[in-house]
């Protein structure tokens, strides 16, 4: 399965065109969409209380494929979220943003200055897919405006081809977490453009009435119902939310060969599970002395 994400055309009639091969030797890969793509499994660390490149580095050491930097619920600016996508990108982890809400100004600036992904909370319905993809995809996609970035190494041989290098590392995802977008999910799978439909599994729970309940036959139809609009249209599927129940993930994952990314841990609960983990030990220390 290949996300049917669209390109500005058939690349195949200028590859042999020498400005084409140099623009396409200056962009950065996008190692998330490419495992995707693949075939694998693609999971991010998220971030939303510790920012610095150093914690994409660790992340990069320990494997992920991404990190998800959450600008939704984080107090960090969008130059910090900058500054970290930039990093990503020189040591091979694709750095992957939620905004805060759909707007052009946070999408295209994050775009423009690293952020090979753009995730958008609360999406309900095509139209709003369709916005995101306007902001996120340059011509004949979206009405992204050029300009010099990381990803292509602030490089310009060629104003089209580099159109085309960047709209095809740069993963669009609409979210669905509310009761609206489950509705519309099979309406906003088929918008062009669209990568991958992210899923906000607690939250879309809440909003179903069914808060917590994980292992609620009501919220895993629904999970389905959401895969099996992404496999009609050939779209990708990501998770999150999900990961204190890897069993849920890997039956999704089992019966829908459209779920490749899923969210693998946050900086919240690594720290407090490391934490509470070093303090049982010293506590077990105290007792026995």
């Amino acid at each position: 399965m290949t996300a049917a994400n669209g390109t500005n055309g058939d690349s195949s009639k200028f590859a042999e065109d020498p400005l084409y091969q140099q623009t396409m030797s200056f962009i950065r890969p996008n190692w998330l969409k490419e495992k995707m793509e693949e075939g694998g499994l693609g999971f991010s660390f998220g971030m939303s209380m510790t920012f610095s490149p150093d914690v994409a580095q660790l992340a990069k050491v320990a494997g992920y494929t991404a990190v998800l930097i959450n600008m939704e619920h984080c107090r960090a600016g969008i130059q910090t979220a900058c500054d970290i996508a930039c990093a990503c990108l020189n040591i091979g982890i694709s750095p992957i943003c939620v905004v805060p809400s759909l707007q052009s100004d946070w999408i295209s600036r994050l775009l423009d200055n690293g952020v090979q992904g753009i995730i958008v909370p609360r999406t309900g319905t095509a139209a709003m897919a369709k916005e995101l993809v306007k902001y996120s995809k340059f011509r004949p996609l979206g009405e992204r405006p050029l300009t010099f970035t990381p990803q292509m190494q602030y490089q310009l041989p060629h104003a089209e081809y580099a159109k085309i290098a960047q709209n095809n590392t740069t993963l669009t995802m609409p979210m669905i977490e509310t009761v609206e977008g489950l509705e519309n999910c099979e309406e906003i799978a088929a918008v062009e453009g669209v990568d991958a439909i992210f899923v906000g599994a607690w939250d879309l729970a809440d909003d179903m009435g069914i808060g917590g309940q994980r292992d609620s036959p009501v919220l895993y139809e629904a999970l389905s119902k959401i895969c099996r609009a992404a496999m009609k249209y050939g779209k990708f599927v990501g998770l999150g939310g999900l990961e204190p129940r890897p069993d849920i993930i890997a039956r999704l994952r089992k019966e829908y060969d459209c779920v490749r990314y899923v969210m693998a841990g946050r900086d919240t609960s690594v720290f407090q599970a490391g934490m509470a983990a070093q303090v049982k030990t010293i506590k077990e220390i105290e007792a026995s002395s």
